[in-house]
């Protein structure tokens, strides 16, 4: 591979001079790719500094001492446990050592934004959960709670003034420079925060040389003091709880064999979270508890690594289901779960049209973040649209994740288009439509060159009780987030379809 020596100076003066050989894999690229923004390149086709810098870090290394340090990367993922199930078993996390940038000052903003529409989503919750005021009001169709599958029952059992979502992940993409939109909500169980931080980790064993220096830069870690404030602030909240160093935060999880089992370890180690699988609670005269060794500990709050019938549906420590048990402990308020039952309605994707209405009717807002246009089929007059434009669009259930049930129009045949229109005739009520939106590129390392991958990026957000006003919460974003990155020619970031990450560089 071409490297640059130590005296240049990675600038530009002009469209292709003056920048590291990482920038050739770009030359018949950028005129090539009119409509897609790709993040590291200005509008007159220009690497950004920042890039060429990192970039020409990168090359410096020289094949021989890159191909060895990939090599020792994969080996200490496989180590670790950060593997991702393949057709041909497991295999370490695909991560790309070239970073994605974001200055401090769009971090701000971007930040802003999400803040607004997490406490926007809390109120929303707690609203439909309990007196139904939007309801009322007529902003929304009560038919779209009725339809949406993450409404639950047990939404109802939460008690008042508890916080909901005291994590929030949302999934963002750049479209255009400087623009940065939502494209899903999770408040239902979002992964990602530990990544993050294994992301920074594998640079820093790795590839500490292509790091700027310290303090140069937010570190992933920064976000663990973030969450543990906000879950001990909402633990404190439950009958009986004392002094903070007596609140029990716990993580219950699936078991080793979840694919996030280490990143569970590393966030619960982190927050000082117990992490326990099931069969270690006990709910007994009312307490929740957790088993260690012979001891029972309390749990004040619960913070569960699975969905939540397989929450109430799991054995135990007594060998029966803590089903209507964990339940009523809940009710009662004596402990809180975070992310709260119900909260899969957040995630909906007829709900997510919504949020602009409700940052409204909640907080008398405009939004400050942009979101994808969304066409609900349920209604007449836009599933005609949808219908016409069935071609142009991506249509997508209401139910799906993980990308799931997708149909992406110019990509269909015409026997597809007319099956999806089949079903959106008989079942309208099940589907969203969406305009397609281009995923930003960035430089990833492939083959020993740099080629441009389609990125997303996971940002997160904690609640915590307004001590001023306990109606309200407080939502702070965290200052890292997850970028995940497609396969180079493919626009599916997901990993079950080859997807990795890269860290993800928010200037201080």
């Amino acid at each position: 591979m071409t490297t640059t020596s130590a005296g240049e100076n990675p600038t530009n003066s002009g469209p292709h001079e003056g920048v590291p050989g990482a920038f050739s894999a770009y030359r018949d690229y950028i005129p090539a790719t009119e409509g897609v923004h790709d993040e590291s390149v200005t509008d007159d086709a220009k690497m950004r500094p920042d890039y060429c810098t990192v970039l020409g870090r990168i090359e410096d290394l020289g094949s021989e001492r890159l191909t060895a340090r990939l090599r020792e990367t994969a080996d200490d993922l496989e180590e670790l446990g950060v593997t991702i199930n393949s057709k041909d078993g497991n295999r370490p996390y695909p991560i790309d050592i070239a970073p994605r940038i974001i200055t401090a000052e769009r971090w701000a903003e971007i930040s802003a934004g999400l803040e607004q529409r997490v406490r926007a989503h809390e109120l929303f919750l707690r609203d439909v959960y309990g007196p139904g005021e939007i309801l009322k009001a007529g902003r929304i169709d009560r038919e779209v709670l009725r339809r949406a599958p993450g409404y639950s029952k047990d939404g109802h059992k939460v008690p008042e003034g508890f916080v909901r979502a005291g994590l929030c992940g949302l999934d963002l993409v750049s479209p255009s420079a400087g623009e940065w939109i939502v494209l899903e909500d999770n408040l239902r169980m979002p992964g990602g925060l530990g990544m993050s931080h294994i992301n920074r980790r594998i640079l820093e064993d790795h590839f500490a040389e292509i790091l700027p220096t310290p303090g140069k830069l937010r570190h992933p870690r920064e976000a663990y003091p973030i969450l543990r404030e906000a879950f001990l602030a909402a633990a404190a909240l439950v009958e009986g709880a004392n002094a903070d160093d007596e609140l029990g935060l716990c993580m219950v999880s699936p078991g080793e064999t979840d694919t996030t089992w280490y990143e569970q370890n590393l966030v619960s180690g982190a927050i000082g979270a117990a992490l326990v699988t099931a069969d270690k609670l006990l709910v007994d005269d009312g307490i929740l508890y957790r088993l260690d060794g012979d001891e029972r500990r309390r749990v004040h709050l619960l913070n569960p690594r699975m969905g939540e019938e397989e929450l109430f549906g799991s054995e135990g420590a007594d060998g029966r289901k803590l089903g209507e048990t964990l339940r009523d402990v809940m009710a009662a308020g004596a402990v809180t779960i975070i992310n709260a039952p119900g909260n899969g309605l957040a995630d909906d994707k007829a709900v997510y049209a919504l949020v602009p209405d409700m940052i409204d009717f909640y907080l008398g807002e405009e939004p400050l973040i942009g979101q994808v246009p969304t066409l609900l089929c349920s209604d007449e007059k836009q599933r005609e649209e949808v219908l016409d434009r069935l071609d142009e669009l991506v249509v997508k259930p209401i139910d799906g994740y993980g990308g799931t049930g997708i149909t992406v129009g110019p990509e269909c045949s015409e026997d597809e288009l007319e099956e999806r229109r089949s079903e959106i005739r008989e079942t309208p009520e099940r589907f969203v439509a969406q305009d397609i939106i281009p995923l930003s590129t960035l430089p990833t390392l492939s083959d020993g060159a740099f080629a441009p991958s389609h990125v997303d990026l996971r940002a997160f957000v904690m609640q915590r009780p307004d001590p001023d006003d306990p109606s309200r919460t407080i939502a702070q974003t965290a200052p890292t987030a997850m970028t995940r990155v497609a396969p180079v020619g493919t626009m599916i970031v997901n990993v079950s379809a080859g997807g990795g990450g890269k860290d993800t560089w928010i200037k201080s």
